[in-house]
């Protein structure tokens, strides 16, 4: 049986927006060590994008496993600098959810496929064991989409992201 995480602990008061306080620092980092471009939608420190993400996290409560960075994607393409949104991000915050799940994951799958729009990326625990050309995909029925594989690289089916 897989323990649960720890509820993630947004902050409420609003004051804590203010200047960003010690316990704010992890979540800041979460965002832009992840993807420093996002910097340049609110120069020079982000701390307005980072209130919007602060505000909606608080209310969504998204949970600090490996889905934590495919839901800043879902925020960052419904939020107000959505139209200001490329790949770039989307591909960084995908890289960052991979390698959280290769880290965290203790199922006997030897990889992962995420899939948003016509993007996937593959990322295997150790080195990949098949070749490193992948197949054509089929395209998801949702916004983000992810498939364990195993140590063959056998695609097995689009699965939501929760």
């Amino acid at each position: 049986m897989r323990a649960q995480p720890a509820l993630p602990d947004y902050p409420s008061n609003s004051r804590c927006f203010v200047h960003l306080d010690a316990r704010l620092l992890p979540h800041w980092h979460s965002l832009f060590d992840i993807c420093p471009a996002l910097l340049k939608l609110d120069p020079p420190e982000g701390l307005n994008l980072f209130r919007a993400f602060m505000t909606w996290a608080y209310r969504n409560q998204p949970p600090l496993d490996w889905t934590y960075h495919l839901n800043v994607c879902r925020w960052l393409l419904s939020s107000a600098y959505r139209t200001q949104i490329d790949e770039e991000p989307i591909e960084a915050f995908m890289a960052a959810a991979a390698a959280r799940w290769v880290l965290t994951d203790d199922s006997p799958a030897a990889g992962i496929v995420l899939s948003w729009r016509d993007c996937t990326l593959f990322d295997w625990k150790g080195h990949p064991s098949i070749a490193t050309q992948q197949p054509a995909l089929p395209a998801p029925a949702w916004d983000f989409a992810w498939c364990p594989l195993n140590a063959q690289g056998t695609f097995s089916g689009w699965l939501p992201v929760p």
